[in-house]
């Protein structure tokens, strides 16, 4: 009896540092809405958008990303909603993976061979845009409206 009661507190208590550690946002209210309506997206050629939400430190590393959704093509120009954005300065990059292998493919110098845009529309010259260059702000209960257009 004593192991089963230790058991579920231990239980509890696991549960209750995952949630800290992992940033759980329940009950989060410093947050506010982002709208992205994306156009120039390749309807005919299918797969998925990719969306990733990045910060300064943590800006197109793979797999790091502050918030990411894929969503199935169904148009071509889609809207994508994040309804509780924590409060901050993001780089939003998006990318039309056609053929759903979950990675950007480029061409043999690096110049991407999928659709691809970034938040301020921002371009890719002799390399990808900078931080400053993508940078948008999410505040606190308030809607943000960005066009984002895949080229």
């Amino acid at each position: 009896m004593k192991q089963s009661r230790l058991a579920n507190t231990l239980k509890k208590t696991l549960l209750l540092v995952l949630l800290v550690t992992t940033g759980c946002k329940c009950g989060y209210s410093q947050t506010g809405k982002v709208v992205i309506q994306v156009s120039g997206v390749e309807a005919k050629k299918g797969g998925e958008l990719a969306v990733g939400f990045f910060n300064k430190n943590n800006f197109l590393k793979a797999g790091r990303q502050s918030l990411g959704v894929t969503k199935e093509i169904n148009g071509e120009t889609m809207e994508i909603i994040f309804d509780r954005v924590p409060v901050g300065e993001y780089g939003i990059a998006i990318f039309q993976d056609i053929d759903r292998n979950k990675d950007l493919n480029t061409n043999f110098i690096g110049f991407p061979t999928e659709p691809m845009g970034f938040s301020n529309n921002a371009r890719i010259r002799f390399g990808p845009p900078s931080f400053d260059d993508v940078k948008i702000t999410v505040e606190e209960n308030r809607t943000l409206n960005l066009i984002i257009r895949l080229r």
